[in-house]
């Protein structure tokens, strides 16, 4: 686990930022101060995506929009579903194959036999936790998935990205009469 919380703790930093940011940005426009405190941070991304309509491109609002879900999934620990974000936002997520062996009777000779068949990839021995077909995985699992298919530096990227968007929309609001 320690392998990867440094990149999960950096993923959910980046995010925050990215709410900090669209926080602020809304805190300086007079018509969208009272959004400033909202409870959902959806309200106060639509109210700046609207306010700068003319200054986002599609990609751009579409960005903000799934950063904004992103940020939700890795704050929460749905490492599964922020997978699916990631790949909404075009960023490959190849499987980090990471395996889950079920062990019913825990013996010695059993582990040593179900890890050297996983080992082995003897069929039937293991999932893979990133097999959206099975229910393969829970929050361990899906967390050391996560961090082997390098996911939270994908997501650090695109949080950096979306608060390039808010920036480039704070010095416009700057220079706005």
């Amino acid at each position: 686990m320690t392998m990867f919380l440094e990149p999960f703790k950096t993923a959910a930093a980046e995010g925050a930022v990215v709410e900090l940011k669209l926080r602020m940005l809304a805190g300086k426009i007079p018509a969208l101060k009272q959004y400033v405190h909202e409870k959902d941070l959806s309200d106060i991304e639509a109210e700046v995506t609207q306010h700068f309509a003319a200054s986002l491109s599609v990609e751009e609002k579409e960005t903000l929009r799934l950063c904004r879900q992103l940020r939700n999934k890795v704050l929460h620990s749905d490492f599964r579903a922020a997978r699916g974000k990631l790949n909404e936002l075009g960023i490959e997520t190849p499987s980090g194959e990471v395996k889950k062996i079920d062990i019913p009777v825990v013996t010695i000779a059993e582990v040593s036999r179900k890890v050297r068949e996983a080992t082995e990839g003897v069929q039937g021995s293991f999932e893979y936790v990133a097999d959206r077909s099975s229910s393969s995985g829970d929050v361990y699992g899906w967390f050391l998935e996560a961090g082997s298919a390098g996911d939270f530096e994908k997501a650090s990227n695109a949080f950096r990205q979306a608060v390039v968007i808010v920036d480039r929309l704070s010095v416009i609001e700057k220079a706005a009469p």
